[in-house]
């Protein structure tokens, strides 16, 4: 998606969202981050971010490539504690490789609405799998684009919020296979 030039972007996204931002303190500052790095631009690129500047949030941090016609969201890199919350790795995968429908399931369309929108998203996801995991976590996802227009990456923030249970046992399971965010 292509998106007209905007040089300010209020952090009030965030509380309209119904979370206080002082609960989500790591990623106003990572928000922070992108909006300063911006210096006026629609968005930043990859390249503006060096992995220093990220060091505080790299464990909660994903980044996904886009790539058009079709649209397909993939997860280039996915910091140890998202894999370790999930219970598997989605790195190198497609959205689609690990939910049914992601532009429409409440575990992705985050980054498919910042996708579409080129604004970023804020969001308190609550997934629920049974036997796999059961907890609620805060993410935003940053457009990055190359040519400050054309989105080619989302940055996420990811971090868990509330852990309501926990089955026995940190296995590692292979995402594909488990298809672990069902409808």
């Amino acid at each position: 998606m292509a998106v007209t030039q905007r040089s300010q972007i209020s952090p009030d996204f965030l509380e309209g969202s119904g979370a206080q931002v002082s609960e989500h303190a790591q990623l106003r500052a990572l928000f922070d981050l992108w909006n300063g790095v911006r210096d006026g631009r629609t968005m930043p690129s990859r390249r503006d971010f060096s992995p220093e500047s990220l060091r505080p949030w790299l464990g909660n941090l994903a980044l996904i490539d886009v790539t058009r016609n079709p649209i397909r969201l993939h997860y280039r890199l996915v910091g140890i504690h998202i894999v370790d919350n999930l219970k598997c790795d989605p790195t190198g995968k497609d959205f689609d490789d690990v939910v049914a429908d992601p532009a429409n399931h409440p575990a992705t369309q985050g980054p498919y609405r910042c996708l579409m929108s080129g604004e970023p998203v804020f969001e308190v996801v609550q997934p629920r799998v049974k036997g796999v995991f059961s907890f609620d976590y805060a993410r935003l996802s940053l457009p990055l684009a190359a040519d400050s227009r054309t989105i080619n990456m989302i940055l996420m923030g990811e971090y868990v919020v509330s852990r309501l249970s926990e089955p026995a046992g940190r296995s590692q399971r292979s995402c594909v296979a488990a298809k672990v965010w069902s409808n």
